[in-house]
């Protein structure tokens, strides 16, 4: 009887960690990163883990491992990935961003920074990477750099709120309190439930 227990969750775990029969590399890192953006973070490791069964070199699938593994709080698991795809292409520019995020997040602001600066260096045109600087230049308190890579964000990609959240973040902090609440006030009319905006323009307003 136990024999045949045993058997039966071998086989449930076999059939869960191979690749959905048909499906490549590629659709499933697709497929693991919709369930990231979804918040389903065990949910896309399952997926993001099949597809680099079949790829392990796949980028967008160590990149995803790498966001979704961020979001669980696993941090230097994450940039081990992070790692793994910029040693096996330097040019991707989303690994150097995301690895920048995690350093934040573990508060390695110097490093952060050039991680952030390396993915601009490839692309020049990343409005994101330039949004995620001047979060961690807020963090890091350098507020009149982190403006200035807020207004370049901004300038890049017009309709990402957090561009505008940065650049809020930073004119508070300057001081300059009329242009934190326009800028707020962007940011939250591209997403009304960004609630950092709201706290911050409400914040902004009290010191006016």
């Amino acid at each position: 009887m136990m024999k045949s227990i045993y058997i039966a969750i071998l086989c449930f775990f076999v059939c869960c960690t191979l690749p959905v029969a048909g499906e490549t590399a590629d659709e499933l890192a697709a497929e693991g990163n919709a369930l990231y953006d979804a918040d389903k973070y065990n949910e896309a490791l399952i997926i993001l883990d099949k597809a680099l069964a079949l790829d392990p070199d796949n980028l967008e699938a160590l990149n995803g491992k790498g966001k979704t593994l961020k979001s669980l709080g696993r941090y230097e698991e994450a940039i081990e990935q992070y790692d793994k795809a910029i040693s096996l292409d330097p040019t991707y520019k989303k690994a150097w961003n995301n690895k920048g995020n995690v350093l934040t997040y573990l508060e390695q602001y110097d490093e952060a920074v050039a991680m952030f600066d390396e993915a601009i260096k490839i692309d020049p045109e990343y409005g994101k990477a330039y949004s995620n600087l001047a979060w961690c230049l807020n963090l890091a308190e350098r507020y009149e750099e982190a403006l200035e890579s807020a207004d370049q964000a901004t300038i890049l990609e017009p309709d990402y709120a957090r561009g505008w959240l940065n650049r809020g973040i930073a004119l508070a902090a300057l001081g300059r309190y009329d242009e934190a609440v326009s800028s707020y006030d962007t940011a939250l009319i591209l997403d009304p439930g960004l609630t950092e905006a709201e706290e911050g323009k409400n914040e902004a307003i009290s010191l006016m």
